[in-house]
């Protein structure tokens, strides 16, 4: 098939244009009723009663929130399914928007853009749901709205248990990008996010008077110490080409200035751009704080608490992202992206099945300086819903040509 269908494309832009309206006030509901990953009821009931007005049967997961839709062809129903996942849970952080739509539940908020992600992924399964029934999707397709994305671990090895990639042969998903105007998509073949684990150091001795730190541990010492040392060490412990990066991000001791307490924590991420560095920080990584604290005397408790891996893009889903986009949004609109240090647990679904993730332009080229993700004044630019429906729609419809 060629680059270019101007028939499919004008029947996909109709459709979403009809949709358009909806999809936007669909996103505000959701994001004046945002909900934290696994309690996604309502957002569930949601999504299921959305669905089902349109003809199709979703089908819950066992998890209590999330779901899976199947769209199949007439007599294609053995067939591999092309997959499309939308995220739906929200972070625990304040709205900091003076807006209508501006979160109702105290201390949640979609400031990560999954409300965007979900309502792109519905609005593609009713456009395809029409183009099915007017003979024009070839390939099935399943809708993958995965609970729970930003909690460590997520949500996608629930769903992938669930058999969320069961008979599906390539997948694919969006990530709301303030970096990247509306009206484009930016990729890259390979890693486009990092692995990203927890690390919680505890601390812990007997206590006493700052004016005799030599009759205990001295754990604040000690947490410093680790705090500056050890991001420092782990790049001489591991091959640096791993790119491991450790950064803390809560610090907590005491609660007098001269009484030295018996316990203390530190917490923080280890990110890493490849697998390799990856492993390798997750083993070294105890050893080598425990180490620091030796000379403190402290009792050391470290937990490494895994993550997610790299989200790697394989190039064929690039491709397929690419030829997508530009053949119904035109010729320059897909941009090239670096690798963020930011984790995304779809990494888990691309280990299985082929596929891609691309960033989702959602500045406003009018913003001058575009508020980042997990930021309480996030508020992406609506527009992007329709794109997001329209490549993802030409995606799927264009499928059984691959």
């Amino acid at each position: 098939m060629s680059n270019s269908d101007p028939e499919l494309e004008t029947k996909i832009n109709s459709l979403v244009d009809d949709f358009g309206r909806d999809l936007i006030d669909f996103r505000r509901d959701l994001h004046a009723h945002p909900e934290l990953g696994f309690a996604e009821h309502r957002t569930t009931d949601r999504i299921i009663a959305a669905l089902t007005a349109a003809g199709l049967q979703p089908r819950r997961l066992p998890s209590g929130t999330g779901l899976l839709c199947d769209i199949v062809p007439e007599g294609a129903q053995d067939q591999a399914r092309i997959g499309l996942r939308g995220d739906i849970d929200a972070l625990p952080i304040p709205d900091g928007k003076d807006v209508s739509y501006r979160s109702t539940n105290a201390g949640v908020c979609h400031a990560c853009g999954h409300d965007v992600h979900a309502t792109v992924v519905l609005g593609t399964g009713l456009v395809l749901a029409r183009l099915r029934d007017l003979g024009l999707l070839a390939k099935p397709v399943r809708l993958i709205f995965q609970p729970a994305e930003e909690p460590s671990p997520g949500g996608a090895p629930v769903a992938i248990d669930a058999g969320a990639l069961d008979g599906v042969d390539e997948v694919y998903a969006f990530h709301c990008d303030p970096r990247t105007e509306v009206g484009r998509i930016a990729l890259r073949v390979g890693p486009i996010t990092s692995a990203s684990d927890r690390v919680l150091v505890r601390l812990t001795g007997g206590g006493g008077h700052t004016s005799r730190p030599h009759l205990t541990a001295d754990l604040v010492t000690a947490l410093g110490q680790i705090a500056v040392t050890a991001p420092l060490l782990l790049s001489r412990r591991i091959d640096p080409r791993g790119g491991s990066s450790l950064v803390w991000g809560r610090i907590q001791s005491g609660t007098a200035a001269n009484a030295i307490p018996d316990i203390g924590e530190l917490e923080g991420t280890v990110r890493s751009t490849r697998i390799e560095g990856w492993r390798a920080a997750q083993e070294v990584l105890p050893d080598l704080i425990r180490q620091i604290a030796a000379p403190s005397g402290a009792t050391v408790l470290v937990t490494v608490t895994p993550g997610v891996p790299p989200t790697v893009n394989h190039a064929v889903g690039v491709r397929r992202l690419t030829e997508a986009a530009t053949g119904i949004l035109g010729e320059g609109t897909v941009v090239s992206t670096e690798q963020s240090l930011g984790g995304e647990d779809f990494s888990w679904m691309l280990d299985k099945v082929p596929g891609a993730m691309a960033r989702l332009g959602v500045r406003n080229p009018q913003q001058l300086e575009a508020v980042d993700i997990h930021q309480p004044r996030f508020d992406p630019d609506e527009r992007a819903i329709g794109v997001g429906v329209r490549v993802f729609s030409r995606l799927c419809a264009t499928a059984g040509s691959h």
